[in-house]
Order: structure tokens, then sequence, then C-alpha cells
């Protein structure tokens, strides 16, 4: 199915809009939530991980998906739920689309 909207990738800019709001909203840096999120990783490498979910790549024009383990330690780390913070970010999808 082709069509000029694709409502998955509106869902999954939406949620992490919404992780990024709600973490800069409690104070918390990028890069301090980037090694909650990812702690095996270098605080570098974590850190570049999440701009490159938050900003387009120069290679690509898109930016990097979210795995579903990625958004659930998002969710872990900001203290909630998953399937609140998707339906929430699926609210504000939806929005958009009939904007």
């Amino acid at each position: 199915m082709t069509t000029g909207y694709n409502f998955a990738m509106a869902l999954e800019r939406a949620f992490v809009e919404l992780v990024a709001k709600r973490v800069k909203d409690r104070g918390i840096k990028k890069g301090e939530f980037a090694v909650q999120v990812w702690p095996e990783d270098s605080p570098k490498a974590a850190a570049a991980r999440w701009t490159a979910m938050r900003s387009k790549a120069s290679n690509t024009g898109k930016p990097q998906g979210v795995q579903i383990s990625d958004a659930q330690r998002m969710a872990e780390v900001l203290g909630e739920d998953l399937s609140y913070l998707m339906a929430i970010a699926k609210e504000q999808a939806r929005e958009q689309a009939e904007a």
C-alpha cells in the first residue's frame, strides 16, 4: 500500500518529538538522557544515536529510525509506560494527517 502520507513514519516522528519534549521539560540534558537509554555505548556514541533520531542525516535526508527496544528504554528512563507514550504520539500523528 503506497500513499502520499506515511502514517507509520509520522507516528515514529511524533514519538521522537514527544520524548524529546518530555526530556527537555524535565530538565534532563540530551547527552545524559542518551547515556541512560544506551548505557552499553560510550557517552559520545549514545549522544550521536539520540541526535540521529531527532534530526535528518546528511547522507539520507531522513532521521534514524527508532527500534521498539529503544522506545521501551526511553519510556523506562522517563518513568512512563511505552503504550501510553505511543497512544499520545498516535493521536498527534493523526492530528498532523488531518491538518
